[in-house]
């Protein structure tokens, strides 16, 4: 029997996602648990739908592995993963199912603080980026002959109090290609770039430019979807995770709020 595990996990402490010898990965520690359970991921057929750098949080990865559903619920893998990793939800799927080449498509939400953008700015020039395009400019060439051609069915730039989220679905994306974009929007919105500039970046046979990508911590791998696949949610694992969630809000937003004191204080002094 196949089945596909969708999982979350705190990028923080983790060398990315992908395993790596002698480094802590999230496949790593997925492996070790699989190990200890008495599953052989080779022999499981083990496979992930999406890489993520170092730093890059997820909260609906999906895996899928050759094991009974019944025995190896989301709660029992769980009992032998860190607490920055959480299986949530599963589903039985056919025998040739790949998490990878069957995703319909992939959700990623990038955060930053809004200090001094022109949202209206980087709004015009999310719309810019929907469609088919050569997304070469925003991406690591590994070698002429690989295809850097993606279609990206949204993207939306939300504003808040204090942040702006960038969401962006598509079928695919290349490496470090969420995080670039971030950084054009960003760039455009700081009046640092024009409008009309997104278009040169997507156009690569007659315009080229690099730029750093947006920090690791800013990026949410949200979702991967699937056309005929419904995720049954285990409750015990789900609660278990919005419980490991509202420690993490309830801790890092204290320390944002007194790290802006400290700001504002500082601020005051030179006044």
């Amino acid at each position: 029997m196949r089945v596909a595990y969708k999982f979350a996990y705190f990028g923080d402490n983790f060398h990315g996602s992908q395993y790596q010898p002698n480094l802590r990965t999230v496949e790593g520690e997925l492996f070790k648990a699989f190990s200890e359970l008495g599953i052989d991921a080779g022999v499981a057929r083990y496979r992930c739908s999406s890489r993520t750098d170092a730093g890059v949080h997820a909260l609906g990865n999906v895996f899928a592995i050759d094991v009974d559903a019944k025995k190896y619920l989301p709660r029992i893998i769980n009992s032998k993963l860190p607490e920055d990793i959480t299986i949530w939800a599963w589903a039985k799927v056919s025998d040739d199912f790949d998490p990878r080449r069957d995703a319909t498509s992939r959700v990623y939400s990038y955060v930053m603080l809004k200090s001094d953008i022109d949202v209206s700015l980087m709004r015009k020039a999310a719309c810019i980026i929907e469609g088919t395009h050569d997304f070469s400019n925003f991406t690591k060439r590994f070698a002429e002959s690989s295809s850097n051609i993606r279609t990206i069915k949204s993207v939306e730039v939300r504003l808040d109090d204090r942040f702006i989220t960038i969401e962006i679905e598509g079928n695919a994306f290349t490496w470090n290609m969420v995080r670039n974009l971030a950084t054009a929007l960003e760039m455009i919105g700081r009046g640092v770039r024009d409008v009309e500039w997104m278009k040169s970046m997507l156009d690569p046979e007659n315009y080229f430019e690099r730029m750093e990508p947006s920090p690791a911590y800013g990026l949410l791998l949200k979702d991967v979807k699937y056309s005929d696949i419904e995720f049954e949610i285990d409750e015990y694992a789900f609660n278990m995770f919005k419980r490991k969630l509202e420690q993490k809000i309830r801790f890092y937003g204290t320390q944002f709020k007194v790290f802006s004191i400290m700001d504002d204080f500082l601020d005051d002094l030179t006044e």
